[in-house]
Parts: structure tokens; sequence; C-alpha cells
């Protein structure tokens, strides 16, 4: 993935020296493994290789039920890291929908797969080629696009209204890149041509929703500007590296909040429900600067249960 923020380095600076993104200062270099971070890696390794074998079998040979086992273990490895993974509303549950969040890092990834039920990520097609990453990612059924070459595109809207039509929902990060988590980058309406096929093939009325991801606190103290690089994956950090850090992190909290779902007829075209979706995320990624959900009203936010296997 690659961020918007661009490294800015002194070259005269040594490896233990901390490192700025876009204003944004982080001591990568400067942190070695922690003994938590080498038992974390030692749980993710053994809780992986039974769940993902499973998973292998159910992806390959099921259509519709290889969620459960995908679910579990990302589940599984958010408790492995700590991430305390809380809920403001509820996804959409009647019929498929195309999830639309804003993206900051890998974490998402595990964050939202494990409580989205039976929906695949949309991701662009480098991903696949990412080693163990794009191997995972296509247990997760992840849909492979190709942005930049626009003669694919037709067969790409079939491919996505196919999944759709199979009953498969979809998670669509609509600005096209990970960000600092600061603010929302603008929203691609090209990105949301699969909701006009997605209308043709589905009986009911095709939803969008958004959804905010937000991360809030590291070690129950709130996550400040400085820290974000924490939790984003930011500039031309290598995956290992940043897996590095963050394992050495005690607690990590996100909220997840679910936004009142539209259709595209409801929003009028594509560009209008692009606008739409990034104004219910920004102004969800606002309350949780204002750490609203955690000093307002308490009963919008509860910890994520398990969701229904099946």
């Amino acid at each position: 993935m690659v961020s918007p923020l661009k490294k800015i380095s002194d070259p005269n600076t040594d490896a233990s020296s901390p490192v700025e993104y876009g204003g944004l200062k982080s001591n990568l270099r400067a942190e070695g493994w922690s003994a938590l971070g080498i038992g974390r890696v030692a749980a993710i390794m053994t809780a992986s290789v039974p769940l993902i074998s499973v998973q292998y079998v159910m992806a390959r040979f099921s259509k519709r039920f290889w969620w459960p086992i995908a679910g579990l273990w990302h589940r599984t490895m958010c408790r492995i890291l700590g991430i305390d993974v809380r809920l403001v509303g509820a996804p959409a549950t009647d019929g498929v929908t195309l999830y639309a969040a804003n993206h900051i890092s890998w974490l998402d990834i595990i964050v939202l797969g494990g409580q989205l039920k039976n929906a695949s990520f949309i991701a662009k097609s480098e991903v696949a080629g990412w080693g163990l990453l794009g191997t995972l990612c296509g247990l997760h059924k992840t849909v492979f696009v190709n942005r930049a070459r626009r003669t694919d595109s037709a067969r790409q809207r079939d491919e996505l209204a196919g999944r759709i039509a199979e009953g498969h929902s979809l998670i669509l990060f609509p600005e096209g890149t990970n960000t600092s988590g600061i603010d929302v980058a603008p929203f691609k309406s090209a990105l949301f041509s699969v909701a006009e096929r997605a209308d043709e093939v589905s009986e009911a009325p095709f939803k969008i929703q958004p959804i905010t991801v937000a991360y809030i606190e590291v070690n129950d103290m709130p996550l400040v500007r400085s820290q974000k690089p924490w939790v984003a994956w930011l500039g031309d950090v290598e995956l290992f590296s940043h897996l590095r850090q963050f394992t050495g992190r005690a607690k990590t909290a996100v909220t997840i909040e679910f936004h009142e779902p539209v259709t595209l007829s409801e929003a009028g075209s594509r560009k209008e429900l692009a606008q739409y979706c990034e104004a219910r995320v920004k102004e969800g990624l606002e309350r949780a600067h204002r750490a609203e959900l955690r000093f307002g009203p308490r009963e919008l936010l509860r910890s994520a249960p398990s969701p229904e296997a099946g």
C-alpha cells in the first residue's frame, strides 16, 4: 500500500533517530523486538496453522460458507494483538451490502474482517503478489482489481457483481490508499461503480453503508497525533517493521461506527453516493477525535461480540 504521506528524512540521521512522515514523528527504527512482541508472533503462528489449513479447504470448495473460519481467524488475531474492538451502531443485515470504510492500516483488515459477516475485501491487484499477505487476502475471498487498466473495468465490475449474486457483501476503501487516521482522504466516485452493477443483480435494493474506523487508545490512554504511526501504516515503512513495533503495545482500542445505509437511487448518482459516504465517515472520525463516544453517551459504545457463525 502506498500512502500520500511522503517520508521526510535527513540523510545524516542515524538509525536510532525518529523518522518523520508528513509531520508525524515515529521512532520505528529505534525499537527492537520486545518479549511481548515475540510471544505474540509465536501465538499468531500457533493459532494460524490449524485455522488457515481449514480455511484453505473452505475457501476452495465453498462459495457461501467460507466466512466462519475466516472471521474466527481475524478475531483471534485481534485478541492476540491486544486489539479491543468497540462497535457503534450495527452493520446492515438485510441482504448483501457494500461497506465503505476509511483506511488507516493493515490492522483494518483484521478489525473489519472479524466483524462483517460474509464480506469480502476489494483490493488493488498488486496486493495479490505480496507473498504471505496476498495469500491470506485470497483466503478471505478478496476481489483483486486492476485500477490502472481501464480495459478490465467491465470484467471486474461483472466479477464483483457475481460475488454479490452469490450472497457476498463487499468491503471497499474508497480513499484508494491508507492515511494517517487524522483526516479522511477524498472518496473516489469511480470506485463505487460496483454499486451500479450490483443493483442489476440484487433481488432487494442494494445498500451501501459508510463505516468509520478510528484507533482511539493505546494502553488505555488517548492516542495523540504524535503516536498515530503506532497504528497507521505510513510512508515506506515495511510491514514487518510496523508489526514489530505494534506488537510491543499492550492494548489498542479501535471503534467501528456504522452509519445509516443508503441505496444508489436514494443518493442520486455515483458522485453523490461517494460524497454522502465521505461526509458520514468524516463525522464519525471527528467524534472519535473528540472522545465523544468515550466521554459522552456511554450506551452507544459496546465491545464487539463474536458474530454468529454460519
